[in-house]
């Protein structure tokens, strides 16, 4: 894309007045509609049964969630990633995808991460994104899950991890939503952080992405978030540009090409309610939107975050 149309490009992001949209019927059959044949044991996963069971599989401890009728009928598949200092547990409080996504026929999965010398951290590598791609290829097969409807999630450094999927693992995945990260390497670990752009990573395989950074980042700064949606607009030519809503804390503005291909991009204002805590230093606007507590942008936002995840995925399988 040669800059002048990458002006425009970033002026729409910035500045178009919000408009109306409609979804198209998924091409493929909605989660936990097909019949399937029992589960099937593997060497990690040997009890396969409905609920939450906490399992280590190559050196990392993973939560998953199985709906009951996940035993009986194909259901989709959630990877549901935490950032820094972060655990399984506290990523499905902000994220409620545990519920969110069971409600809907979906399995999820949410991994945690070792305990390194400042804390539970992914540490950027490349490695702890093929373990979890690991696992989640254990639960497609021992679930019989729809290879259509795969997905990926993650907060701070889990939305590093997603994007990483992205990256690497395109094939095997959906979509994506990625929160409070951008679509690279950290430049340094001072906060703000900023990063530098994957360089070849968004050269293969598209996949729909819905990605969201708050404008205030204190942790992570939001030039990262411009810089990923100007390095994917160019790489997978997002010439069409919509603003599907703008108010004065929020906006979300839809990218596509004539593949189809969907890049849904939401900024916002707001700022957690924990910003002068200690924990992480002051994370401002690092935070999950329609949630309280520390890392909640605040129960009154107008979304939730986990449910604006359920319903992207829902609505953008894998293409036929």
């Amino acid at each position: 894309m040669k800059k002048p149309v990458f002006k425009l490009f970033i002026f729409l992001l910035l500045n178009l007045s919000a408009s109306s949209y409609l979804l198209a019927e998924p091409e493929v059959p909605w989660p936990a509609t097909l019949s399937i044949p029992d589960p099937v044991p593997d060497n990690c996963i040997t009890s396969p049964r409905k609920g939450t069971v906490d399992l280590k599989c190559d050196d990392l401890l993973f939560t998953l969630h199985v709906p009951e009728v996940c035993l009986k009928k194909a259901c989709g598949l959630i990877v549901d990633i935490h950032g820094y200092m972060m655990t399984a547990d506290l990523q499905n409080y902000y994220t409620d995808l545990a519920k969110r996504g069971g409600n809907e026929g979906y399995i999820v999965i949410q991994p945690t991460a070792n305990k390194g010398s400042y804390g539970r951290s992914w540490e950027y590598r490349v490695d702890n994104v093929a373990k979890i791609f690991s696992f989640m290829t254990r639960v497609k097969k021992v679930f019989h899950v729809m290879d259509e409807r795969v997905h990926v999630t993650g907060f701070s450094q889990g939305s590093w991890m997603s994007w990483r999927f992205v990256c690497d693992y395109a094939e095997h995945i959906a979509s994506a939503a990625p929160i409070g990260f951008g679509a690279g390497w950290p430049v340094n670990f001072e906060t703000p952080v900023r990063i530098n752009v994957f360089n070849n990573c968004f050269k293969g395989k598209q996949v729909d992405v819905l990605y969201a950074h708050g404008k205030k980042d204190g942790l992570v700064h939001y030039s990262g978030a411009i810089k990923t949606v100007k390095k994917i607009g160019e790489d997978w030519n997002l010439i069409n540009v919509e603003v599907l809503f703008k108010d004065e804390d929020y906006q979300r503005v839809r990218f596509t090409n004539s593949q189809g291909t969907v890049f849904e991009f939401i900024s916002y204002n707001w700022i957690s309610k924990g910003s002068n805590s200690s924990f992480l230093g002051n994370p401002e606007g690092h935070c999950f939107p329609g949630v309280g507590n520390y890392l909640g942008c605040g129960r009154n936002n107008p979304f939730h975050w986990g449910e604006e995840v359920v319903n992207f995925f829902l609505e953008h399988p894998k293409k036929p």
